[in-house]
């Protein structure tokens, strides 16, 4: 079986008693804010105000009332002055001593567009490795979903933000063009994990999808298929854009590609495949950018009566565990979240330690799981 099972990342992470981690466990949220609170008191990062609610309910990533009962059990303990209406919490001086030796080595801040949660499955692995690692070298890593990360400029918040939490290096996971900007104007280390925009010249780590998708396609030609379709979300990303190119770049006589955008749905990607097989010259196999593009095509093809890979082909540039529960087993590329951690911890210690060009490739090349969701084109129209 290549499924293993995945466990959702954790939150806090021990080292024999020491480098606690900076974010809250599952346990009594209140109390373990109170605690992550301590220690970023201790370790000198709030000296004279805490940030603000809002703030503070975002870093910790729980709810502004766990925020309001963590701050009232601070003041009850003298650590935090009494609230004013409308001020900051003030950090009281003798608090600033407290957990000094329980503070990390060196923290790396991870800059997300969705809550852990939200993650694909692969990347809270990721995540959760890359926090082990860490750890392992009495580092630490601590994972922020603002609000304002999509927003078309975000500038100031990132300068309010970064100041406030001072790590030695940043990951940005699908990160846009102004926020992979601002970081390279402002040269504050970072790691790119995905593909940078055009012009911009930082540290990067990511799957190669053109060359990944241009691999596909010449899998599916060398089985005498000539007409594929590429499933596409609407949202504009720059690894699909490439994987997009990739297929079309193939340079086969005869090939031919078309891209069908759906918008994230199970039902966008069945009007996705509506469209693709209504077209004149309708496709032979469905390339999937995504895993549930691969799983809604699996069931939407057969609610029609088409059959894979006997009716057509189907080929998922991307994994998730899911995709080994399926029948027939789905031909794609999968990539290791272990094996890309240890790179991008590799890559970070340099960064972090001043290097701007930490080196290495910085392109992943996936495994090929060959599955049975593709077979050689037949004498179906098209072939």
């Amino acid at each position: 079986m290549l499924f293993k099972p995945v466990a959702l990342p954790k939150m806090l992470r021990h080292t024999d008693g020491m480098n606690e981690g900076w974010m809250p466990s599952r346990g009594n949220l209140v109390a373990e804010c109170v605690r992550v609170m301590r220690l970023r008191i201790g370790a000198g990062e709030w000296t004279q105000q805490l940030p603000g609610e809002r703030r503070l309910a975002e870093v910790l990533q729980v709810g502004r009332d766990t925020v309001r009962l963590a701050l009232q059990q601070l003041e009850r303990e003298g650590l935090l002055a009494p609230a004013d209406a409308g001020a900051r919490r003030r950090v009281l001086a003798a608090s600033r001593a407290l957990a000094r030796s329980e503070a990390p080595g060196f923290k790396i801040g991870l800059l997300a567009h969705r809550r852990l949660e939200q993650l694909p499955q692969p990347m809270l692995l990721e995540v959760d490795r890359i926090r082990d690692a860490l750890a392992d070298k009495g580092g630490s890593l601590e994972v922020f979903a603002p609000s304002w990360y999509e927003q078309k400029n975000p500038s100031k918040r990132l300068e309010e933000m970064i100041g406030e939490e001072r790590c030695g290096a940043w990951v940005l996971l699908r990160s846009s063009a102004a926020v992979q900007g601002w970081f390279m104007k402002s040269k504050v280390p970072a790691l790119i994990r995905g593909y940078p925009h055009p012009g911009i010249q930082l540290p990067h780590l990511d799957v190669d999808w053109e060359a990944t998708a241009r691999h596909a396609a010449g899998m599916l030609w060398r089985k005498g298929h000539r007409h594929v379709v590429v499933l596409s979300p609407s949202e504009p990303l720059m690894g699909v854009a490439a994987a997009v190119d990739g297929v079309r770049s193939l340079g086969e006589s005869g090939f031919e590609s078309t891209e069908m955008k759906e918008n994230g749905t199970s039902l966008g990607v069945a009007r996705a495949l509506t469209r693709a097989l209504n077209l004149k010259n309708p496709p032979t196999a469905i390339i999937a950018t995504r895993p549930r593009q691969a799983a809604t095509a699996l069931t939407w093809l057969g609610s029609q009566g088409l059959r894979v890979p006997t009716d057509l082909s189907l080929i998922t540039l991307a994994w998730e565990p899911f995709l080994d529960h399926l029948l027939p087993e789905i031909s794609g590329y999968r990539v290791e979240p272990e094996a890309v951690a240890k790179l991008v911890v590799r890559r970070l210690e340099r960064i972090a330690a001043g290097d701007p060009n930490p080196g290495g490739n910085a392109w992943i090349t996936p495994e090929v799981v060959r599955g049975a969701s593709v077979s050689k084109c037949g004498d179906a129209p098209g072939c």
